[in-house]
């Protein structure tokens, strides 16, 4: 079964967002009161982080492209557009 490269990419970034969720769950629990708050932080930044960015850059393909993607705010007004 061949694989597109949007799929690959998906595949990546769900395979990093659970590794992160992970590493910020083990390290919720393992770290002492005093140690470590930045980096607790950028783990959580990072979880925030990992799927906004992906809907940008999947959002900026779409339009670049000109295609329908999922990242649209408001798909039928494009189809609308393009009937006209």
């Amino acid at each position: 079964m061949k694989k597109n490269p949007k799929q690959i990419a998906a595949a990546a970034a769900l395979i990093l967002i659970a590794l992160l969720i992970i590493a910020f769950a083990v390290f919720a629990f393992t770290a002492s009161p005093g140690d470590g708050g930045n980096r607790f932080m950028g783990l959580l930044l990072c979880v925030i982080s990992i799927p906004l960015l992906s809907w940008i850059v999947l959002f900026c393909v779409g339009r670049m492209r000109g295609k329908h993607t999922i990242a649209e705010f408001f798909p039928e007004n494009k189809q609308k557009e393009e009937d006209m």
